[in-house]
């Protein structure tokens, strides 16, 4: 729609006038005339300006007309038509310039008239801006009145697929369709795949013509059709992509138009969406802090709440997983930044078991995040789960997750005791290891230990025999807690204790005799070795 010098040259008011340099500059867009005749135009001269002169000011210098072809090539002014009447020859000098330039030279014959060029040329202009304006005028109330009616997806790639008579596909961030126009053409045309669980995911050809970047039209021909897309960002976030496929002479400047105002509505759409998404999630996880917590009144309290959001029915199990060292990635970060990384895990884990189908929540506390997973999923199921969150997470910000995993529940009361057992999980867990899946009802025994590492009776019977060794280590910097540690993981044989340690025998029974003598302990009876040992396990939970 735009009017290039190319076609300023086709009007039948300028057949008459002749191209003579810069012919690589002919795509060069028109957008105002102007008729200077004084020594110095040069901070006149404007952006897709076409320059009339006859050229008397410069005084048949080819140098002033040199300078004001580099200061048009600065300025990205459309060209010059200049009557040589006054001027004189277009030497090849200049010829060359403006060739190198890409500023396109036009010779106006000797008698023409100006206005005779530039009134039929201005009329043109202005009609064409007057065409996009309406244009523009007609696909907003378009677009507005079905916003003003609630709007949809389809909606909005409806009209945009009648206006420039093309398909229409969009979809959101992670590739999943949201809708089509005309509706068959998605599976037929081949645009889509259909995912595990039923999703349509788009396909490669039209993933591949993508731009990530906002108001950035990207265009690529795929066989007799051009692929048009344009990603949808709302908070400088991309939500989605705008697709629009259709013969060639379909797209144009007019196109372009109809395709940013549509990305408009549908930032529109996806802020709606994202704002009701926001809301029920804020629901649900109010309703799930209130549970573990234990402020709700009665079982039939939280059943009633739990109807409102569409919790499915018992058992659930219960996923917790904690972040390791959050407080390096958020560290020196506003609370913005720190909401939006937030959100963006929560998002991973979203993403990860929305694929699964058997979790119905996730939401967070703290640097927290939790799953609800239904009584359809198993053990392997939430392994893999929680695996490929673990995954992202670490792949995105570099962090490690540990998860404890909770028994099954079979009513809204047992949501404390769940939440307690994850979080048991998760110590226990971290003690083994920081990257850990830990199922409590795996940990029994472990689980054990952590609770009597509470109670003061135990807490004085594994203080009393290991402070001793503690406060050595520490004093003399000897390594005799971690020895026995080793050496009750192995029932006391010296042989896997020394191997374990990278010790020779010799050196671990200096240190056996040594931790004898401070501790007044025979480690070679059954009974103190056991006695020793659970000592151990509750000590190593102690200082949680």
């Amino acid at each position: 729609m735009s009017i290039t010098i190319k076609e300023v040259l086709r009007m039948k008011e300028w057949k008459d006038c002749r191209l003579v340099a810069g012919e690589q500059g002919m795509d060069r867009e028109v957008l105002y005339i102007d008729s200077m005749e004084v020594p110095d135009i040069t901070p006149w001269l404007k952006k897709n300006e076409l320059l009339i002169t006859t050229g008397y000011a410069m005084n048949s210098s080819e140098d002033v007309l040199l300078d004001i072809l580099r200061a048009m090539a600065q300025a990205q002014s459309a060209g010059i038509a200049l009557k040589t009447k006054f001027f004189g020859e277009i030497t090849g000098k200049i010829k060359d310039e403006a060739d190198a330039l890409k500023i396109p030279v036009i010779e106006v014959p000797r008698d023409m008239p100006f206005i005779d060029l530039a009134n039929p040329l201005m009329k043109k202009i202005v009609d064409e801006q007057n065409q996009k304006l309406k244009f523009n005028k007609d696909m907003n109330e378009k677009f507005l009145a079905v916003q003003i009616e609630g709007g949809s997806f389809r909606e909005i790639g409806e009209i945009l697929g009648e206006l420039l008579q093309c398909r229409v596909l969009v979809a959101d961030s992670k590739q999943n369709m949201l809708c089509c126009f005309p509706e068959e053409q998605a599976e037929k045309q081949g645009w889509v795949t259909t995912g595990e669980f039923g999703e349509k995911i788009i396909c490669e050809k039209l993933k591949n013509c993508q731009k990530q970047g906002a108001d950035d039209i990207c265009y690529r021909t795929e066989g007799e059709n051009t692929i048009c897309s344009l990603a949808i960002y709302v908070k400088n976030r991309c939500k989605g992509f705008l697709y629009a496929v259709g013969e060639q002479e379909r797209f144009n400047e007019l196109s372009a138009i109809a395709l940013r105002q549509a990305a408009v509505y549908l930032a529109l759409e996806f802020s709606k969406k994202g704002l009701l998404e926001q809301k029920e999630y804020y629901q649900d996880n109010n309703f799930f802090l209130d549970l573990i917590s234990d402020n709700i009144q009665s079982e039939e309290d939280a059943l009633r709440r739990a109807r409102g959001l569409r919790w499915p029915s018992f058992p659930y199990c219960l996923a917790v997983a904690d972040i390791n060292g959050f407080e390096k990635v958020i560290r020196g970060k506003e609370e913005e930044e720190i909401q939006t990384i937030k959100d963006d895990i929560i998002q991973i884990h979203k993403d990860v078991v929305n694929r699964k189908r058997h979790c119905f929540f996730v939401g967070n506390k703290s640097d927290s995040f939790h799953c609800l997973f239904t009584k359809q999923a198993d053990k392997e199921e939430i392994t893999r789960c929680m695996e490929e969150i673990q995954e992202q997470v670490k792949r995105n910000f570099g962090v490690s997750i540990t998860v404890g995993i909770s028994t099954t529940m079979e009513s809204y009361c047992g949501f404390s005791k769940a939440y307690e057992e994850a979080r048991t999980a998760i110590t226990i867990g971290k003690k083994k290891g920081t990257e850990k899946i830990c199922f409590i009802e795996d940990l029994r025994i472990e689980e054990g230990f952590f609770e009597m590492s509470k109670m003061e009776t135990f807490r004085n019977l594994a203080g009393n025999t290991l402070g001793i060794l503690e406060e050595y280590d520490k004093k003399h910097g000897t390594c005799y807690m971690e020895t026995i540690r080793v050496l009750t993981e192995n029932l006391g044989a010296r042989k896997e204790t020394a191997e374990a340690l990278y010790l020779h025998r010799n050196t671990l029974s200096y240190r056996i005799r040594q931790i004898e003598q401070l501790t007044g302990y025979n480690l070679n009876d059954p009974q103190t070795l056991f006695q020793v040992q659970i000592a151990v396990k509750i000590y190593t939970y102690m200082n949680l």
